[in-house]
């Protein structure tokens, strides 16, 4: 016979369960989301250049339809670099962190960052080239759009 103690030990073992498999499934719908979107984008490539944003190291620029966004040596270009690199993919906040912040912080420093390029992007003239920039994935970034990225150094 169960004593009211066990029973209600049971029920919060049950809860606690429950929980933790809920947030794991949550996860791997996200990264099942993540890689069906992958497999899905197809990247054609235009040859026309003002499609293509140029990414300029020298400068800590972005060129992109005649227009052009100086943000300087910042997290803001260093950001937007990275993401260049592994266009039409999301890419993992770890490793955003590692190869843009070089330690440890908090996803929503991420966040903020790619607001504040977004902002920057917008200002600049480049409302596409800003909306490209894609968050909805819970733990990661990507550059998603439809032309290919060149890079400058």
């Amino acid at each position: 016979m169960l004593t009211s103690k066990k029973k209600r030990l049971i029920q919060e073992s049950i809860r606690s369960l429950t929980r933790s498999h809920a947030a794991a499934i949550a996860q791997i719908e996200d990264t099942i989301s993540v890689l069906i979107k992958t497999l899905e984008l197809e990247v054609p490539d235009f040859g026309d250049p003002e499609l293509q944003p140029v990414v300029d190291e020298k400068t800590f620029s972005i060129t992109w339809q005649n227009r052009t966004c100086f943000l300087g040596n910042t997290l803001l270009f260093w950001l937007f670099h990275r993401l260049a690199q592994s266009p039409n993919q999301y890419v993992p906040h770890v490793e955003l962190l590692d190869d843009v912040w070089h330690s440890e912080r908090n996803s929503s420093t991420i966040r903020g960052v790619a607001k504040r390029l977004r902002d920057e992007l917008i200002a600049a003239g480049m409302l596409q080239l800003a909306s490209a920039i894609d968050g909805k994935v819970s733990g990661h970034y990507g550059l998603f759009f439809s032309w290919n990225i060149q890079n400058q150094t």
